[in-house]
């Protein structure tokens, strides 16, 4: 079987198994170490481009790792940092997925396609974060709290301590600390995290997988779904 038939064979197997069960996003850009865990106990293999993850998967990275998650309904992505470590939990129903995000620490960059009858929440040990339709950074640290960077959109931004929240417009920096203190400030540009990766989620009904072929070179699958 030629390379080019192999690739066209993978594209279908992949087409199959994203859309089937528990499968609920797909890893499509991958930078040094990071890791998906599966199972309980919780056992780490490392994360490719192109690696589907289901339900209750869990996703860390190392000092020089970073992410980019894409959710197979509706594209809304995570740009994982290093030094994080998450859950991702999604609920599947018809063709959407009521999406949660349990982050024990760290950063992420949250863009979130505007959510009709479905959920997307991100969880701290401190806070929640409800996002209807946004763009954003969560900053986690357990010790302290956490800082939320609103660059588009509205996101509610609620403490579990005192069950007090805010929302958080875009230009201005959301702040929940473990002592219960919520308030808001504009956003300091230099407190914005770089992003590794501008390019944003692909337009229009299309999913880009990147992949290494046998070969070692770079490879790119192009889904197309209603």
């Amino acid at each position: 079987m030629c390379d080019k038939n192999k690739w066209i064979f993978f594209l279908t197997l992949v087409v199959g198994v994203i859309f089937a069960g528990d499968k609920i996003a797909v890893a499509t850009k991958v930078f040094g170490k990071a890791e998906v865990g599966r199972n309980n106990p919780v056992v780490y293999s490392m994360i490719k481009p192109g690696t589907i993850l289901s339900d209750g998967d869990r996703v860390r990275t190392g000092s020089t790792g970073f992410v980019t998650v894409i959710f197979i309904d509706d594209k809304s992505a995570l740009k994982i940092k290093e030094n994080t470590e998450l859950e991702i939990t999604g609920i599947l129903s018809a063709t959407k997925i009521n999406k949660q995000i349990n982050i024990d620490i760290g950063t992420l960059r949250a863009t979130v396609e505007k959510q009709k009858n479905t959920e997307f929440v991100i969880r701290t040990p401190t806070s929640v974060a409800s996002v209807k339709g946004t763009d954003f950074w969560l900053i986690s640290d357990p010790f302290t709290g956490d800082q939320l960077i609103g660059l588009e959109g509205t996101v509610n931004l609620l403490n579990l301590l005192t069950g007090v929240s805010i929302d958080v417009l875009a230009g201005y920096t959301g702040n929940s600390t473990i002592d219960g203190a919520v308030n808001d400030s504009e956003t300091d540009e230099a407190t914005i995290p770089d992003d590794p990766d501008e390019a944003e989620v692909e337009s229009g009904s299309e999913l880009r997988i990147y992949l290494e072929g046998p070969d070692g070179t770079q490879k790119v699958i192009l889904i197309q779904y209603q």
